[in-house]
């Protein structure tokens, strides 16, 4: 099989390290990439291969010693910014150099920059001549957030696709590589079980919920320029949203998948400032790399609506935050309550609902009501799905997963330009408005969050 090379363009930055070369490290040991791999790495600081080995070994599950040795010469460094025209001299001749003397043909960029730099790079690689490739194919990934708004997404994916065509494109979402994720459309469309009931008839309403108890990190100086709505809700949570309330697609392919994802963000609601609770952690404004004053929000709560068949007037409540109580990203699909009228309860039966856990325990359950033994009282019971029981715990992390996908050319877990830019028209009006930002204290959320569900006669799940 033809040899590939892999161009890590921001090779230095923690993605990298506690990412991208863990997971080529895995893909290495569990040979999944059966092709010989050279890895030309792009950054602005003075390191080395050895260096850059070395930094990411702690960051990989049992690492073996070999393959991080396979990693080290594999790796070409090219110490230079961005901007610089020498920089792609540079990376051009390190690649015809692979190409004529040792037989690689494909060539993957993988873009580990901040999405400000996508545009100027892929003219880059076009006018260097280095997004053209006739021995083999040519492949572009791109990082979350893609652009910063629904004009600049159009911008970009516009200068990108006169250098790329559609198929050469990967938009990654690491959150379409977690195992359940991908189970979700398995978990619908093949028990019967399930499906007759996935409607606005049987539904009462959907939470989304992708909770972190730690704060911004290191992260303050890109995390104040995008907040909790540009990070996490028009990415991650707009497709778990689209992958939830999705019509089976009529192959289980990329193509048919990504056209009913589309079809759902596209008949997705704009959201209201009024159905929106923004709010910002204590403390937040000294963190590192974070303005003085900043407004940014670090928790956010809203309520959507898909105005088609299936789900018209059914609520998805979507909640994101840092500093919040627990870790968790899960789905809670709850159903319409049962009318009880025929049984002596002292207080009303619980409503069936149906949890899809993604962190950080994979798996999913459903709690049905039951007779407590002894008389007529009615408890709640789980039937669940442990995915690390039954499979054990060394499946696939998101990024090998993703990794592997873009060798394969499978892009079906992977955002397509009019999914990306219907995802920033939904939350348009919300990133455009001046919307309070509440305070709330570490390891809690805003109590606006809670009254937001309570005048609806709901709460959050926890």
């Amino acid at each position: 099989m033809a040899g590939t090379i892999l161009v890590i363009v921001g090779i230095t930055g923690d993605l990298s390290k506690r990412k991208l070369l863990p997971s080529v490290h895995h893909l290495l040991k569990n040979r999944k990439i059966s092709e010989e791999i050279s890895i030309v790495g792009i950054g602005r600081k003075r390191t080395s291969p050895k260096e850059l080995a070395i930094s990411t070994a702690p960051f990989i599950r049992k690492p073996e010693q070999d393959i991080l040795q396979r990693i080290e010469k594999s790796i070409i460094y090219i110490r230079g910014d961005l901007g610089d025209q020498a920089t792609y001299k540079g990376l051009r001749k390190e690649i015809s150099e692979l190409q004529d003397s040792r037989g690689f043909q494909n060539v993957l960029y993988y873009l580990a920059t901040l999405p400000e730099h996508f545009e100027a790079i892929t003219t880059n690689l076009s006018h260097y001549g280095l997004a053209q490739n006739t021995r083999g194919w040519t492949r572009v990934v791109f990082e979350k957030p893609f652009g910063n708004g629904l004009e600049h997404a159009r911008k970009l994916n516009a200068a990108i696709k006169k250098v790329f065509r559609e198929d050469q494109i990967y938009r990654i979402d690491h959150y379409l590589g977690k195992e359940l994720v991908q189970n979700i459309a398995v978990l619908r469309f093949s028990n019967t079980v399930l499906e007759p009931l996935w409607n606005k008839n049987h539904i009462d309403h959907v939470q989304i919920i992708m909770n972190e108890n730690v704060g911004v990190g290191t992260r303050g100086e890109f995390y104040d320029r995008y907040g909790a709505l540009k990070d996490v809700i028009q990415n991650h949570m707009l497709q778990l949203l689209a992958l939830t309330a999705m019509e089976a697609p009529s192959k289980f392919n990329a193509m048919q998948i990504r056209n009913e994802k589309f079809k759902v963000l596209q008949s997705t609601r704009i959201v209201s400032p009024s159905d929106v609770v923004l709010g910002q952690y204590a403390g937040y404004q000294k963190e590192p790399g974070v303005m003085k004053n900043s407004k940014t929000e670090t928790f956010s709560a809203m309520k959507a609506y898909v105005d088609n068949l299936r789900w018209q007037h059914v609520p998805f409540y979507l909640k994101t935050g840092k500093f919040l109580q627990n870790h968790v990203a899960l789905i809670y699909i709850q159903f319409e309550e049962a009318p009880g009228v025929i049984f002596e309860q002292k207080t009303a039966l619980r409503p069936n609902h149906l949890v899809i856990s993604i962190q950080p325990d994979e798996g999913f359950y459903l709690k049905l009501n039951a007779k407590v033994p002894g008389g007529m009282d009615i408890t709640q019971v789980k039937m669940d799905f442990c995915h690390s029981c039954v499979f054990g715990a060394n499946t696939p992390e998101a990024y090998e997963t993703l990794l592997h996908n873009v060798f394969l050319g499978d892009q079906s877990v992977f955002v397509r330009s009019d999914e990306v830019e219907e995802s920033w028209r939904i939350i348009g009006q919300i990133i455009d408005s001046k919307i309070k930002v509440y305070p709330y204290t570490k390891n809690s959320q805003p109590k606006e969050a809670d009254d937001f569900l309570q005048k609806e006669n709901r709460r959050w799940f926890t």
